[in-house]
């Protein structure tokens, strides 16, 4: 709803895996709908093929599929060089440190200083091995491409298409919060290593969507003069909320417990 508000003209191609936004997003005008899942290659190939702008803010950590629209890319058949804007992500910036307490440094990413985008490749997880396929496809001068790399993502937008047809989608706590929620399931608990000082950090889903159209916007005005080296400056960290393991990890247990399983009883007594 935000993109259709800001550029009411721009024909927009949905590539969807289930019918759930048909109605919402056709209501909006001026929108196509694919159907189809990551594992069709050839129509991945041909939508990257076939258009201008390519938005990827589906999966970040798909090498294969990353190198399917780069060569969807590579054959445009477009008249301009194609605009690729990527959705990665912060999980290729922890330290790797095992211990769970929190440990003092500078900051280790700057998304401003060229010479550390530049350093990106498959040696970071989980989102590096993509990222480097785009950094060399626009190095290359195949593509305009920028990032917007957020960490992790939480809450619901009061913006989302979906919110007027009821649509699940709409109503979820956010990719990082359902993964977590996933992860605590699957071991019976809600763990945090050490004294649970260790910290990451989240951003709510409507910042992300906020940065994502200010870097669309960027992508528009530097169409007809960005050059290939500008690859490296075009990488754009979203963080917000800085958070340690340990009342995180009491939060998902009470939250659990709450739905009723019973496992996670004497987390509801947590004080945090």
């Amino acid at each position: 709803m935000v993109f259709r508000k800001q550029y009411p003209n721009i024909l927009i191609t949905a590539f969807l895996r289930s019918t759930e936004l048909d109605t919402a997003l056709q209501s909006l005008g001026k929108v196509t709908i694919i159907h189809g899942t990551f594992d069709e290659y050839d129509k991945v190939e041909e939508l990257a093929a076939t258009h201008e702008i390519i938005i990827n803010c589906a999966v970040s950590f798909n090498p294969p599929l990353t190198e399917v629209i780069i060569k969807g890319i590579h054959a445009t058949k477009t008249s301009k060089k194609p605009i690729l804007l990527h959705l990665s992500g912060t999980g290729n910036f922890v330290d790797g440190s095992k211990t769970g307490n929190y440990i003092p440094q500078e900051r280790p990413f700057n998304d401003a200083n060229p010479d550390q985008v530049r350093k990106i490749d498959a040696s970071y997880p989980p989102n590096g091995a993509t990222d480097e396929l785009i950094l060399k496809a626009a190095a290359s001068g195949y593509t305009n491409a920028l990032f917007v790399c957020p960490a992790g993502i939480y809450g619901t937008s009061k913006n989302h298409i979906g919110r007027s047809v009821g649509a699940k989608s709409a109503f979820a706590p956010g990719v990082w919060v359902s993964w977590s929620l996933e992860n605590v399931t699957e071991l019976g608990f809600s763990p945090y290593i050490g004294d649970g000082t260790a910290i990451y950090r989240s951003v709510h889903v409507d910042d992300v969507v906020e940065l994502m159209m200010l870097v669309f916007q960027k992508a528009l005005d530097t169409w007809d003069s960005y050059k290939p080296e500008d690859i490296y400056k075009h990488f754009y960290v979203a963080v917000d909320e800085v958070h340690t393991t340990k009342p995180v990890a009491e939060a998902f247990g009470r939250l659990l417990y709450r739905r009723g399983e019973d496992r996670f009883a004497g987390c509801e007594e947590s004080p945090v």
